[in-house]
């Protein structure tokens, strides 16, 4: 999943505001863009460094107007009692993290308009500047804002999904289809026409010379691969909530002690067909992944338990009963483990693995989503 690397910077209205890795690529080669090759071409003369203070300045905005586009999706679906856990600042735009996907359409449409509404509200406002301010600087770097800003909000009126306005049209879809998926898969494909588009263009930008063809490659195939994720997200929800995790739970399952000797655990359990265990003691519950383990010397072997290998079930979330198979996915996906217990009045009633939510899938994907 890209969120997982992510760092969080600050809270927002109670919103996780992260930052992607992806990100600082973006940021870097924006910010050499516009003070190599934008900012002198629009204001000769001027020495080097007023040109990267330009370039970065512009860059820094570009993205503050890209937070406050996603923030007021997120607003929006506050208002609405959607819970907004995090927004999301990468590549080239941001995503807000909204748990309910199968929202009402009336909410979905709303919410997806407000981002491209608010964009170019902030291109007046960034124009209003220019034309007011009187320092050539200023006029230049607000300038170029107000044409990014309309640029992002008339771009994202596009219906082509996941842009805003690919998510408005899905909305109308879903409306008039009462079928998620159908709706997602229809706005879906005209955001991979979009994309394709957007990558002949700039194929096509690069060999006559013209500028910013790698730009709308780069879009296009992120736009691709957004489209492409949005629409199996959709899926393997629509399938893996379909099942309850009493479906998919094991009651019966190995404990293993927190005391047990690495060596004596290496020679019982190597030759199970299991790569993760409970491991349990007098204050001690957790689960020991191999998976997630390194390379452990002979000598260590030898004087290391299981305790002090294990993942303690207090830094993961845990299944109830009344949890679906999405939870579950959800969950593995978060905390990259090979095994979640299920919890009821504290205590373990069962364990299920992420092979056994990935079996139901691939089973619901193959032969229809209402497997179960």
């Amino acid at each position: 999943m890209m969120m997982k690397s992510s760092s969080t910077l600050f809270r927002l209205f109670g919103i996780d505001i992260k930052l992607h890795i992806s990100w600082w690529f973006i940021f870097i080669l924006l910010g050499w863009s516009l003070s190599d090759s934008y900012f002198p071409q629009i204001l000769p003369n001027l020495d080097k460094y007023t040109y990267w203070l330009m370039g970065i300045s512009a860059a820094l905005l570009l993205f503050i107007s890209v937070l406050l586009h996603e923030l007021s999706h997120s607003l929006v679906a506050k208002a609405k009692k959607i819970k907004v856990e995090s927004i999301t600042l990468f590549f080239f735009g941001g995503v807000a993290g909204i748990s309910d996907e199968d929202m009402k359409p009336s909410v979905e449409l709303q919410m997806a308009l407000a981002g491209p509404l608010f964009s170019i509200l902030l291109a007046g406002i960034f124009h209003l500047i220019t034309i007011q301010n009187g320092n050539f600087i200023i006029t230049a770097i607000t300038s170029y804002l107000s044409q990014l800003n309309l640029t992002l909000g008339i771009f994202n009126l596009i219906p082509g999904f996941p842009l805003d306005g690919g998510r408005a049209f899905r909305a109308i879809l879903y409306w008039h289809y009462k079928d998620l998926r159908k709706a997602t898969y229809i706005a879906s494909m005209g955001g991979k026409f979009l994309a394709g588009v957007l990558i002949f263009v700039g194929i096509f930008g690069m060999l006559s010379g013209a500028g910013n063809g790698l730009w709308f490659i780069l879009l296009g195939g992120f736009l691709y691969f957004l489209a492409k994720m949005s629409y199996e997200q959709v899926v393997v929800k629509q399938i893996l909530s379909r099942t309850p995790i009493s479906k998919i739970m094991t009651k019966k399952f190995p404990v293993l002690s927190s005391q047990m000797k690495c060596i004596e655990f290496a020679r019982k359990y190597s030759s199970a067909e299991n790569n993760v265990f409970m491991v349990q003691g007098k204050t001690f519950h957790g689960i020991v992944d191999i998976h997630r383990l390194g390379a452990m010397p002979g000598s260590l072997q030898e004087t290391t338990i299981l305790e002090q290998i294990s993942l303690h079930l207090n830094s993961i979330k845990t299944l109830t009963p009344q949890d679906t198979a999405y939870t579950a996915f959800k969950y593995f996906n978060e905390y990259d483990v090979g095994l979640l217990p299920v919890m009821d009045a504290g205590k373990i009633k069962g364990i299920v693995t992420r092979n056994s939510v990935m079996h139901r899938l691939t089973w619901g994907m193959k032969f229809g989503i209402n497997v179960k």
